[in-house]
Protein backbone atom coordinates (compact mmCIF):
# COMPACT_ATOMS: atom_id res chain seq x y z
CA UNK A 1 0.00 0.00 0.00
CA UNK A 2 1.42 3.48 -1.21
CA UNK A 3 1.12 6.79 1.11
CA UNK A 4 -2.09 7.70 -1.12
CA UNK A 5 -3.40 4.77 -0.67
CA UNK A 6 -3.49 4.71 3.78
CA UNK A 7 -4.81 8.35 3.45
CA UNK A 8 -7.32 7.22 1.89
CA UNK A 9 -8.00 4.56 4.41
CA UNK A 10 -7.85 7.01 6.92
CA UNK A 11 -9.78 9.23 5.60
CA UNK A 12 -12.84 6.48 5.18
CA UNK A 13 -12.54 5.47 8.99
CA UNK A 14 -12.40 8.72 10.08
CA UNK A 15 -16.10 9.35 7.98
CA UNK A 16 -17.24 6.18 9.81
CA UNK A 17 -20.73 7.01 11.90
CA UNK A 18 -19.24 6.53 15.26
CA UNK A 19 -22.21 3.62 16.21
CA UNK A 20 -20.40 1.81 13.83
CA UNK A 21 -17.01 2.07 15.12
CA UNK A 22 -18.12 1.28 19.24
CA UNK A 23 -21.58 0.93 21.29
CA UNK A 24 -22.78 3.50 23.14
CA UNK A 25 -24.59 3.17 26.85
CA UNK A 26 -26.80 6.06 28.72
CA UNK A 27 -24.80 5.14 31.60
CA UNK A 28 -22.54 2.63 33.40
CA UNK A 29 -25.64 0.56 34.44
CA UNK A 30 -26.13 0.07 30.83
CA UNK A 31 -23.12 -2.14 30.41
CA UNK A 32 -23.09 -5.71 29.69
CA UNK A 33 -21.11 -7.22 32.78
CA UNK A 34 -18.37 -9.00 31.51
CA UNK A 35 -17.40 -12.76 32.32
CA UNK A 36 -13.64 -13.07 33.97
CA UNK A 37 -11.12 -13.52 31.06
CA UNK A 38 -8.17 -15.90 32.19
CA UNK A 39 -6.55 -14.50 29.24
CA UNK A 40 -5.58 -11.76 30.86
CA UNK A 41 -3.03 -13.83 33.43
CA UNK A 42 -0.49 -15.56 31.65
CA UNK A 43 1.71 -16.20 35.38
CA UNK A 44 -0.30 -17.76 38.36
CA UNK A 45 0.17 -15.03 41.47
CA UNK A 46 1.63 -17.81 43.90
CA UNK A 47 4.30 -18.37 40.95
CA UNK A 48 5.29 -14.42 41.16
CA UNK A 49 6.09 -14.31 44.95
CA UNK A 50 9.41 -12.84 45.29
CA UNK A 51 12.51 -14.97 45.95
CA UNK A 52 12.44 -14.79 50.29
CA UNK A 53 16.06 -15.46 50.94
CA UNK A 54 16.27 -18.64 53.28
CA UNK A 55 17.31 -18.51 56.83
CA UNK A 56 21.03 -20.16 56.49
CA UNK A 57 21.47 -21.51 60.23
CA UNK A 58 25.58 -21.53 60.63
CA UNK A 59 27.14 -24.31 62.57
CA UNK A 60 28.26 -22.50 65.90
CA UNK A 61 26.67 -21.17 68.19
CA UNK A 62 29.15 -17.80 67.80
CA UNK A 63 28.31 -17.39 64.54
CA UNK A 64 24.82 -17.86 65.39
CA UNK A 65 25.05 -15.04 67.92
CA UNK A 66 26.87 -12.70 65.74
CA UNK A 67 24.10 -13.28 62.74
CA UNK A 68 21.16 -13.22 65.64
CA UNK A 69 22.30 -10.03 66.17
CA UNK A 70 21.79 -8.96 62.48
CA UNK A 71 18.80 -10.36 62.24
CA UNK A 72 17.04 -8.85 65.06
CA UNK A 73 18.31 -5.49 63.46
CA UNK A 74 16.69 -6.41 60.22
CA UNK A 75 13.46 -7.52 61.74
CA UNK A 76 13.30 -4.25 63.79
CA UNK A 77 14.01 -2.18 60.40
CA UNK A 78 11.77 -3.66 58.52
CA UNK A 79 8.54 -2.83 60.96
CA UNK A 80 9.39 0.82 59.38
CA UNK A 81 9.63 3.87 61.45
CA UNK A 82 8.50 3.05 64.89
CA UNK A 83 8.32 6.00 67.46
CA UNK A 84 10.97 5.13 70.26
CA UNK A 85 8.44 3.94 73.58
CA UNK A 86 8.32 6.69 76.30
CA UNK A 87 11.31 6.44 78.49
CA UNK A 88 9.54 6.03 81.65
CA UNK A 89 5.92 4.67 81.59
CA UNK A 90 2.73 6.70 82.55
CA UNK A 91 0.25 4.77 84.24
CA UNK A 92 -3.29 6.34 85.12
CA UNK A 93 -5.56 3.80 87.37
CA UNK A 94 -8.93 4.62 87.19
CA UNK A 95 -10.76 1.39 88.69
CA UNK A 96 -10.38 -0.54 91.70
CA UNK A 97 -11.95 -3.59 92.40
CA UNK A 98 -12.23 -7.10 93.80
CA UNK A 99 -13.53 -10.50 93.62
CA UNK A 100 -13.11 -13.90 96.20
CA UNK A 101 -9.51 -14.75 94.19
CA UNK A 102 -8.04 -11.54 93.33
CA UNK A 103 -7.80 -7.99 92.41
CA UNK A 104 -7.85 -5.74 89.72
CA UNK A 105 -7.10 -2.65 88.36
CA UNK A 106 -7.99 -1.34 84.97
CA UNK A 107 -5.69 1.54 83.93
CA UNK A 108 -4.57 3.35 81.05
CA UNK A 109 -1.00 3.46 79.79
CA UNK A 110 0.26 6.98 77.82
CA UNK A 111 2.15 5.29 74.40
CA UNK A 112 3.46 8.72 73.96
CA UNK A 113 2.21 8.31 70.43
CA UNK A 114 -1.40 10.27 70.77
CA UNK A 115 -2.90 7.21 72.85
CA UNK A 116 -3.86 6.18 75.80
CA UNK A 117 -4.11 2.25 75.59
CA UNK A 118 -6.54 0.38 78.25
CA UNK A 119 -5.93 -2.35 80.50
CA UNK A 120 -6.40 -4.50 83.22
CA UNK A 121 -4.40 -5.84 85.92
CA UNK A 122 -4.87 -9.18 87.50
CA UNK A 123 -3.28 -9.67 90.97
CA UNK A 124 -4.14 -12.57 93.08
CA UNK A 125 -5.08 -12.37 96.87
CA UNK A 126 -2.83 -13.30 99.30
CA UNK A 127 0.08 -13.50 97.83
CA UNK A 128 3.37 -13.27 100.27
CA UNK A 129 6.21 -13.13 97.65
CA UNK A 130 7.06 -11.58 93.98
CA UNK A 131 4.87 -13.83 91.75
CA UNK A 132 5.37 -14.95 87.74
CA UNK A 133 3.29 -12.92 85.47
CA UNK A 134 1.50 -13.16 82.36
CA UNK A 135 0.85 -10.45 79.65
CA UNK A 136 -2.37 -11.65 77.75
CA UNK A 137 -2.55 -10.80 74.35
CA UNK A 138 -5.82 -11.66 72.84
CA UNK A 139 -7.15 -12.52 69.70
CA UNK A 140 -8.69 -10.74 66.85
CA UNK A 141 -11.86 -13.42 64.89
CA UNK A 142 -13.81 -9.70 63.77
CA UNK A 143 -14.93 -9.67 67.19
CA UNK A 144 -13.81 -5.93 67.74
CA UNK A 145 -15.84 -5.77 71.12
CA UNK A 146 -13.47 -8.88 72.75
CA UNK A 147 -10.39 -7.36 72.91
CA UNK A 148 -8.81 -7.72 76.88
CA UNK A 149 -12.16 -8.84 77.83
CA UNK A 150 -11.17 -12.57 76.42
CA UNK A 151 -9.54 -13.50 79.87
CA UNK A 152 -13.15 -12.68 81.09
CA UNK A 153 -14.90 -15.59 79.43
CA UNK A 154 -15.26 -19.16 79.74
CA UNK A 155 -13.19 -20.33 76.00
CA UNK A 156 -11.99 -22.13 75.37
CA UNK A 157 -12.80 -23.54 78.85
CA UNK A 158 -15.91 -24.09 77.13
CA UNK A 159 -18.10 -26.08 79.51
CA UNK A 160 -16.92 -25.59 82.68
CA UNK A 161 -17.96 -22.06 82.66
CA UNK A 162 -15.48 -20.51 84.38
CA UNK A 163 -13.57 -17.03 83.37
CA UNK A 164 -9.89 -17.85 81.84
CA UNK A 165 -8.52 -15.30 84.32
CA UNK A 166 -9.48 -17.30 87.64
CA UNK A 167 -7.35 -20.64 85.84
CA UNK A 168 -4.32 -18.34 86.24
CA UNK A 169 -5.01 -16.73 89.37
CA UNK A 170 -5.73 -20.04 91.26
CA UNK A 171 -1.89 -20.98 89.68
CA UNK A 172 -1.03 -18.04 91.16
CA UNK A 173 0.07 -15.63 87.78
CA UNK A 174 -0.26 -12.03 88.22
CA UNK A 175 -1.89 -11.25 85.01
CA UNK A 176 -2.11 -8.06 82.52
CA UNK A 177 -4.22 -7.81 79.19
CA UNK A 178 -4.31 -4.39 77.06
CA UNK A 179 -6.69 -3.62 74.46
CA UNK A 180 -4.97 -3.64 70.65
CA UNK A 181 -6.02 -0.64 68.06
CA UNK A 182 -9.56 -0.41 66.93
CA UNK A 183 -10.61 -3.46 69.54
CA UNK A 184 -13.17 -2.42 72.83
CA UNK A 185 -12.57 1.23 74.50
CA UNK A 186 -10.13 1.90 71.01
CA UNK A 187 -13.16 1.22 68.84
CA UNK A 188 -14.01 4.18 66.60
CA UNK A 189 -10.73 5.97 67.80
CA UNK A 190 -9.10 5.77 64.63
CA UNK A 191 -8.52 8.43 61.93
CA UNK A 192 -10.72 7.67 59.69
CA UNK A 193 -14.23 8.33 59.35
CA UNK A 194 -17.52 6.75 57.66
CA UNK A 195 -17.45 9.04 54.30
CA UNK A 196 -20.04 11.64 54.04
CA UNK A 197 -20.30 11.96 57.86
CA UNK A 198 -18.74 12.86 60.90
CA UNK A 199 -19.11 9.29 62.07
CA UNK A 200 -15.75 7.37 63.19
CA UNK A 201 -15.29 3.99 61.24
CA UNK A 202 -15.85 0.60 63.56
CA UNK A 203 -14.75 -3.06 62.73
CA UNK A 204 -12.62 -4.10 59.74
CA UNK A 205 -13.22 -0.38 58.19
CA UNK A 206 -11.63 1.59 60.76
CA UNK A 207 -8.66 -1.20 60.70
CA UNK A 208 -7.97 -0.67 56.77
CA UNK A 209 -7.87 3.39 57.65
CA UNK A 210 -5.32 2.33 60.58
CA UNK A 211 -3.13 0.26 57.99
CA UNK A 212 -3.16 3.02 55.49
CA UNK A 213 -2.65 5.64 57.91
CA UNK A 214 0.31 4.18 58.91
CA UNK A 215 1.69 3.09 56.10
CA UNK A 216 1.79 5.84 53.93
CA UNK A 217 4.25 7.06 56.67
CA UNK A 218 6.71 3.90 56.36
CA UNK A 219 5.18 2.23 59.59
CA UNK A 220 4.15 -1.16 59.86
CA UNK A 221 0.39 -1.78 61.67
CA UNK A 222 2.06 -4.75 63.27
CA UNK A 223 4.88 -2.75 64.29
CA UNK A 224 2.76 -0.40 66.04
CA UNK A 225 1.06 -2.94 67.60
CA UNK A 226 4.03 -4.55 68.97
CA UNK A 227 4.90 -1.00 70.07
CA UNK A 228 1.76 -1.19 72.83
CA UNK A 229 2.40 -4.95 73.82
CA UNK A 230 6.44 -3.49 74.65
CA UNK A 231 4.90 -0.51 76.55
CA UNK A 232 2.45 -3.00 78.46
CA UNK A 233 5.62 -5.32 79.57
CA UNK A 234 7.54 -2.08 80.44
CA UNK A 235 4.81 -1.74 83.09
CA UNK A 236 4.77 -5.02 84.41
CA UNK A 237 8.24 -4.64 84.72
CA UNK A 238 7.52 -2.06 87.06
CA UNK A 239 5.10 -4.10 89.31
CA UNK A 240 6.24 -4.76 93.07
CA UNK A 241 4.36 -7.89 93.12
CA UNK A 242 6.09 -9.68 90.47
CA UNK A 243 9.19 -11.53 89.89
CA UNK A 244 10.20 -9.61 86.21
CA UNK A 245 12.70 -12.48 85.82
CA UNK A 246 9.34 -14.72 85.50
CA UNK A 247 7.30 -13.23 82.50
CA UNK A 248 5.40 -15.37 80.36
CA UNK A 249 3.34 -14.15 77.09
CA UNK A 250 0.42 -16.03 75.66
CA UNK A 251 -2.15 -15.50 73.19
CA UNK A 252 -4.36 -17.31 70.34
CA UNK A 253 -5.02 -16.07 66.88
CA UNK A 254 -3.53 -12.77 66.31
CA UNK A 255 -2.71 -13.32 70.25
CA UNK A 256 0.24 -15.87 69.09
CA UNK A 257 1.16 -14.05 66.47
CA UNK A 258 1.64 -10.89 68.86
CA UNK A 259 3.16 -13.36 71.16
CA UNK A 260 5.71 -14.22 68.63
CA UNK A 261 7.08 -11.24 67.35
CA UNK A 262 7.27 -9.49 71.15
CA UNK A 263 9.53 -12.79 72.77
CA UNK A 264 11.50 -12.26 69.39
CA UNK A 265 11.71 -8.55 70.17
CA UNK A 266 12.14 -8.63 74.09
CA UNK A 267 14.22 -10.75 76.21
CA UNK A 268 12.46 -9.86 79.35
CA UNK A 269 9.98 -12.41 77.90
CA UNK A 270 11.21 -15.72 79.43
CA UNK A 271 8.34 -18.39 77.81
CA UNK A 272 6.20 -18.00 75.10
CA UNK A 273 3.10 -20.11 73.95
CA UNK A 274 1.84 -19.45 70.92
CA UNK A 275 -1.89 -20.75 70.34
CA UNK A 276 -3.02 -21.42 66.55
CA UNK A 277 -0.90 -18.63 64.67
CA UNK A 278 2.14 -19.31 63.30
CA UNK A 279 1.68 -18.36 59.54
CA UNK A 280 4.77 -18.93 57.07
CA UNK A 281 3.42 -16.24 54.61
CA UNK A 282 4.73 -17.72 51.78
CA UNK A 283 3.26 -20.94 52.35
CA UNK A 284 -0.44 -19.05 53.18
CA UNK A 285 -0.01 -17.00 50.34
CA UNK A 286 0.02 -19.65 48.28
CA UNK A 287 -3.52 -21.10 49.30
CA UNK A 288 -4.97 -18.46 48.21
CA UNK A 289 -7.07 -18.05 51.37
CA UNK A 290 -5.25 -14.12 51.38
CA UNK A 291 -8.34 -12.43 52.81
CA UNK A 292 -8.46 -14.48 55.58
CA UNK A 293 -5.52 -13.22 57.71
CA UNK A 294 -6.12 -9.46 58.68
CA UNK A 295 -3.98 -6.27 58.29
CA UNK A 296 -2.24 -6.79 61.32
CA UNK A 297 -0.21 -9.67 59.52
CA UNK A 298 0.90 -7.73 56.68
CA UNK A 299 4.14 -6.16 56.87
CA UNK A 300 5.23 -4.23 54.40
CA UNK A 301 8.01 -5.65 52.33
CA UNK A 302 8.87 -8.59 54.60
CA UNK A 303 8.65 -11.36 51.94
CA UNK A 304 11.42 -9.44 50.27
CA UNK A 305 14.19 -10.36 53.38
CA UNK A 306 12.79 -12.84 55.44
CA UNK A 307 9.62 -15.35 56.42
CA UNK A 308 8.68 -15.94 60.21
CA UNK A 309 11.11 -18.76 60.86
CA UNK A 310 13.66 -15.93 61.34
CA UNK A 311 11.44 -13.68 63.39
CA UNK A 312 10.58 -16.94 65.98
CA UNK A 313 14.18 -18.24 65.54
CA UNK A 314 15.15 -15.18 67.81
CA UNK A 315 13.37 -16.47 70.74
CA UNK A 316 15.86 -19.11 71.26
CA UNK A 317 17.07 -20.58 73.91
CA UNK A 318 14.15 -19.76 75.70
CA UNK A 319 11.43 -21.66 76.26
CA UNK A 320 8.61 -21.93 73.41
CA UNK A 321 5.81 -23.73 72.88
CA UNK A 322 3.65 -23.73 69.98
CA UNK A 323 -0.01 -25.79 69.58
CA UNK A 324 -1.22 -25.59 66.33
CA UNK A 325 -4.56 -27.81 64.38
CA UNK A 326 -3.10 -29.64 61.36
CA UNK A 327 -6.27 -28.14 59.21
CA UNK A 328 -5.80 -24.32 60.24
CA UNK A 329 -6.56 -22.06 57.45
CA UNK A 330 -4.49 -19.34 58.90
CA UNK A 331 -1.26 -21.59 59.02
CA UNK A 332 -0.81 -24.10 56.39
CA UNK A 333 0.53 -26.86 57.97
CA UNK A 334 3.79 -27.42 55.90
CA UNK A 335 4.75 -24.16 57.10
CA UNK A 336 4.67 -24.36 60.26
CA UNK A 337 5.99 -28.06 60.55
CA UNK A 338 9.15 -25.73 58.22
CA UNK A 339 9.51 -23.31 60.88
CA UNK A 340 9.53 -25.76 63.59
CA UNK A 341 12.50 -27.50 61.49
CA UNK A 342 14.57 -24.16 61.47
CA UNK A 343 13.85 -23.63 64.97
CA UNK A 344 15.36 -27.09 66.30
CA UNK A 345 17.99 -25.96 64.57
CA UNK A 346 18.79 -23.21 66.67
CA UNK A 347 17.83 -24.19 69.83
CA UNK A 348 19.89 -26.76 69.41
CA UNK A 349 22.85 -25.03 68.76
CA UNK A 350 22.13 -23.90 72.13
CA UNK A 351 21.82 -27.60 73.90
CA UNK A 352 18.25 -25.99 74.62
CA UNK A 353 16.27 -28.56 72.50
CA UNK A 354 13.90 -29.18 75.65
CA UNK A 355 12.76 -25.71 76.19
CA UNK A 356 10.75 -26.39 72.39
CA UNK A 357 7.60 -27.51 72.05
CA UNK A 358 5.51 -27.96 68.84
CA UNK A 359 1.73 -29.92 69.87
CA UNK A 360 -0.22 -30.71 66.92
CA UNK A 361 -3.95 -31.77 67.01
CA UNK A 362 -5.23 -33.77 63.92
CA UNK A 363 -8.03 -32.61 62.52
CA UNK A 364 -8.57 -29.62 64.32
CA UNK A 365 -8.98 -26.14 62.40
CA UNK A 366 -8.60 -22.58 63.30
CA UNK A 367 -9.37 -23.44 67.31
CA UNK A 368 -8.57 -23.64 71.10
CA UNK A 369 -9.22 -26.60 72.87
CA UNK A 370 -9.73 -27.03 76.74
CA UNK A 371 -6.60 -29.47 77.04
CA UNK A 372 -4.91 -26.97 74.81
CA UNK A 373 -5.25 -24.24 77.55
CA UNK A 374 -4.62 -26.60 80.09
CA UNK A 375 -1.52 -27.68 78.38
CA UNK A 376 -0.32 -23.82 78.37
CA UNK A 377 -0.58 -23.32 81.67
CA UNK A 378 1.39 -26.59 82.96
CA UNK A 379 3.68 -25.29 80.36
CA UNK A 380 4.16 -22.05 82.25
CA UNK A 381 4.30 -23.80 85.92
CA UNK A 382 7.02 -25.63 84.44
CA UNK A 383 9.51 -22.90 83.30
CA UNK A 384 7.81 -19.28 85.04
Amino acid sequence: MNTHQLAACLLALALLPAAALAQTYESTEDIPLNEPDPHVIEIPWAERLVETPELQVPDTLEDWETQREEIREMVIDTLGNIPARPESVSCETYETGETPLFTFERFYLNNGYGDNVPGTLYIPKGLTEKAPAILYLHYHGDEFETGQNELLFSWPLADEGKPLIDEFIQRGYVVMAIDAYAFTTRSGMGPGYVPGTDEKETGLAEEASLYKYFTVQGISYLGMIIRDDQIALDYLSTREEIDPERIGVTGMSMGGTRANWLAALDERVKATVSVACLTRMQDFIKTGDIKWHAFFNWVPGMLARFDTETVVSLIAPRPYMQLMGDEDIGSPIEGVRYIQGKMEEVYALYDASDNLEFHYYEGVEHDYLPEQFDLMLDYFDKHL
